[in-house]
């Protein structure tokens, strides 16, 4: 019987009442360990290409006007524009959250360093993908790496040939990296119940780059092992008619990725099974029974390396509509032939304007070189050439006096 746990009513309705009537275990020690490797698999060195549609409320038109008037407000030069760019500007925020959202991505990956080269089909006209196919108009890179640049990060329109750079400024993440271990949302309690925090970094929580440095606390996981821990109860669940998949539930309290800053009493469901290579996580789901929200995310098509061509993920709120991320993988490059500072380092071509927008306010570093004189270097001049242009000017001047003359007779 399969489950669909992107129905998010059918999240408490059907897996929750069967996880009760199965049978179940204790987790072995083996068992956590799986989970927990799962949980802790980070941003190693990939390139990704995917298709991510987001669905999700439309905006009122009060809600657009609102936005435009933000943006106004921020960038003074926008409210300056003509008519038909401020229209189009409009247009563009309004499909930018018209229910339904079309990403084109490449996302690059490597320690800390960050790469997203990104085509929104809500931003650019129909024909800009047509007449642009296999390439990506904008790109948000992350450095943090001052062996690479000075600069935190840069972003480039390379419709528009600019660029801007920052020291202080980071983009957000897409995460696409996590679609081979568990989603934030389902790993964190994990990491809660099992890591040992004195395996993590020294006087600041973890990053996603720290996760693999995190051990497992044999003493937490022999407690839940033992059913005696007094906030965690990890189980596996049987039942007759079970597959090859490995069914978990984890029950606790703790702070909720959902609701980040209240304690929550929460139950979460995993599916584990081995496809290709590695061990997988073919489902997961979170329910807040605090604040009554709910978390499912669904890996599906696994190729021969374990990794999944789709992955599906649904965020319910009590009061709000459904919000779903869909993501087709088209390629899953471990370890590209790039080298990182042809990825990540802030190099523009000379027909770019980049600006530094460190400060609040840009500062032009590059200015587009438009002239053939600019960019080619003057040739050396020789006496032959020296002569054949002194002897031009001669030439010129005495076909100039002819013509004075003509038009002096003519005027007689």
């Amino acid at each position: 019987m399969s489950i669909n746990l992107f129905v998010a009513t059918l999240i408490f309705l059907l897996i929750y009442p069967k996880a009760q009537a199965a049978d179940s275990r204790p987790a072995s020690l083996e068992e956590m360990q799986v989970l927990f490797d799962l949980a802790t698999v980070g941003p190693t060195r990939m390139r990704v290409a995917a298709d991510i549609v987001f669905i999700e409320p439309a905006w009122s038109k009060e809600e657009l006007a609102a936005e435009i008037k933000k943006q106004n407000e921020v960038y003074p030069d926008l409210a300056a524009l003509p008519e038909p760019e401020q229209r189009e500007r409009t247009n563009a925020v309004s499909r930018s959250h018209s229910g339904t959202r079309v990403l084109h991505v490449q996302e690059w990956y490597s320690a800390a360093r960050y790469r997203l080269d990104q085509t929104d089909e809500a931003v650019v006209p129909e024909r800009y993908l047509k007449d642009h196919p296999g390439t990506y108009r904008n790109s948000y890179v992350n450095i943090c790496d001052a062996a690479l640049s000075p600069y935190s990060s840069f972003s480039a329109d390379h419709h528009l040939h600019s660029a801007q750079l920052s020291k202080t400024k980071l983009y957000g993440k897409n995460d696409l990296w996590r679609a081979l271990g568990l989603d934030a949302e389902v790993s964190f309690p994990l990491l809660v119940a099992l890591a040992d925090s004195k395996s993590g970094p020294r006087g600041r929580p973890p990053t996603d780059t720290d996760l693999s440095m995190l051990k497992l606390n044999r003493a937490k996981a022999e407690l839940i092992h033992n059913n005696s821990h007094p906030v965690w109860h990890l189980e596996v669940l049987t039942e007759a008619d079970q597959n090859s998949d490995t069914r978990f539930m984890l029950r606790g309290r703790t702070m909720s990725l959902l609701e980040p800053y209240e304690q929550a009493d929460m139950q979460l469901v995993y599916e584990v099974r081995w496809a290709g290579q590695r061990f997988v996580c073919v489902e997961a789901s979170l329910t807040n029974n605090t604040s009554h929200s709910t978390f499912s995310s669904r890996r599906e098509d696994f190729d021969l390396r374990g990794f999944p061509r789709m992955w599906k993920r649904t965020t319910m709120k009590p009061g709000l509509p459904a919000n779903h991320i869909d993501v087709t993988f088209k390629e899953i490059e471990l370890n590209p032939a790039l080298k990182d500072e042809d990825v990540f380092s802030p190099l523009f071509p000379t027909n770019y304007v980049v600006e530094d927008i460190t400060s609040g306010q840009a500062v032009v570093l590059q200015r587009p070189q438009t002239t053939l004189k600019i960019v080619q270097p003057l040739a050396r001049t020789t006496p032959v050439k020296r002569a054949i242009i002194l002897a031009s000017f001669v030439i010129l001047s005495v076909v100039m006096a002819l013509i004075l003359v003509r038009l002096k007779g003519n005027k007689a």
